[in-house]
């Protein structure tokens, strides 16, 4: 089968990126596979990881202009027995509109890595002109019936991640609660950053919050941390290529934190809790299909400082077993996830 996976704006830091090159690595084994990057990437490492057989095509320039021509060059390449699996909503919309002008007749995958709802950043309705959906979590499967898309018309394929064979993380419970968050660093947004440094403000108790990732917040996030005067409660690292590898080493966290509005599966807390790190992350739409509340971590209401802050205290004082947490990602390994979806590509159509 001939596969074309076309993609909006990737950093190249991402959790996306990282679930497309195991993700076609494994579909070139038995299929034709294409990739199509509306977007030149600011990272280009992950680019690095494809198969040789994986042919890549990206845009010259990062112009909206050379984006829409380079998206009609695509669609009228595509043959009419192939598949285009779209992660974009916007892209769908302007691929159904080619289909239908030019008597096209590929088959529309969406496949979706953000929350439907809760976002601003496309139009959910655009999802509906595809012809298959495959979903990344449980709460995007519903979000997508809700949106009136028939339940055999979706895959539930969740999200990929390498088994991990090195050591769990050994915390060290002294009096101060020590935090860890990997993603990018800005202050409003998706991240929500702001409502961690509130809390860290708040919280009554010693804390340290090691943040890695890199910064977009233009020396934002830096003022507000002056402002709260918690500036030594922080450490902001920057982007690093193998940020586990420190935090195993050298952090030794209580746990991961996340206070996001909205994902669609968050690879990062499967990756800590492959580490046998617990998770304590606000209650967005995403975080069902991987967080067991008293398990691998605990969940505080967004938006809701002081249950945030309870939260905190809680987890200051209760003891997570590593191996425990270790345990609960083992649906997410490759071995299963492939399963799941080479059964999903071979319902293509049917």
């Amino acid at each position: 089968m001939k596969l074309n996976f076309v993609c909006p704006e990737l950093s190249g830091n991402g959790g996306t990126e990282t679930v497309l090159v195991t993700v076609l690595n494994h579909l070139s084994k038995y299929h034709q596979v294409k990739l199509y990057l509306t977007s030149i990437p600011e990272n280009r490492v992950w680019l690095n990881k494809m198969d040789s057989k994986i042919v890549i095509k990206e845009v010259n320039r990062n112009t909206k202009f050379d984006k829409l021509l380079f998206l009609l060059q695509t669609l009228s390449s595509i043959k009419n027995n192939e598949c285009i699996v779209i992660l974009g909503a916007t892209i769908i919309k302007l691929a159904s509109l080619v289909r239908k002008l030019f008597f096209k007749k590929w088959t529309i995958i969406s496949w979706i890595h953000y929350s439907l709802i809760n976002q601003d950043m496309f139009d959910p309705q655009n999802i509906k002109l595809a012809d298959e959906h495959w979903a990344i979590s449980t709460p995007i499967k519903h979000q997508l019936m809700d949106l009136g898309i028939p339940e055999n018309k979706i895959r539930l394929l969740l999200n990929p991640v390498s088994k991990y064979d090195g050591p769990l993380n050994s915390p060290e419970y002294t009096s101060t609660l020590k935090l860890v968050y990997v993603g990018k660093v800005m202050l409003y947004g998706q991240k929500n950053l702001i409502e961690l440094f509130n809390g860290i403000r708040e919280y009554p108790e010693k804390i340290h919050v090691d943040l890695f990732g890199a910064d977009t917040s233009d020396g934002e996030v830096s003022d507000y941390l002056t402002k709260l005067k918690i500036t030594e409660k922080c450490m902001l690292h920057g982007w690093n290529k193998n940020p586990w590898e420190k935090i195993i080493n050298e952090v030794h966290p209580n746990a991961l934190v996340l206070t996001s509005k909205y994902e669609g599966l968050p690879m990062v807390m499967i990756e800590a809790m492959e580490r046998g790190i617990p998770c304590l992350v606000a209650d967005f739409s995403g975080y069902e299909d991987v967080l067991i509340n008293g398990i691998n971590g605990l969940t505080y209401k967004s938006g809701d400082i002081s249950d945030f802050i309870d939260k905190m205290m809680l987890l200051r004082e209760k003891h997570f077993s590593p191996e425990l947490v270790n345990k609960s990602t083992k649906k997410f390994e490759d071995s299963e996830y492939f399963k799941r979806l080479d059964r999903a590509v071979n319902m293509i159509g049917k």
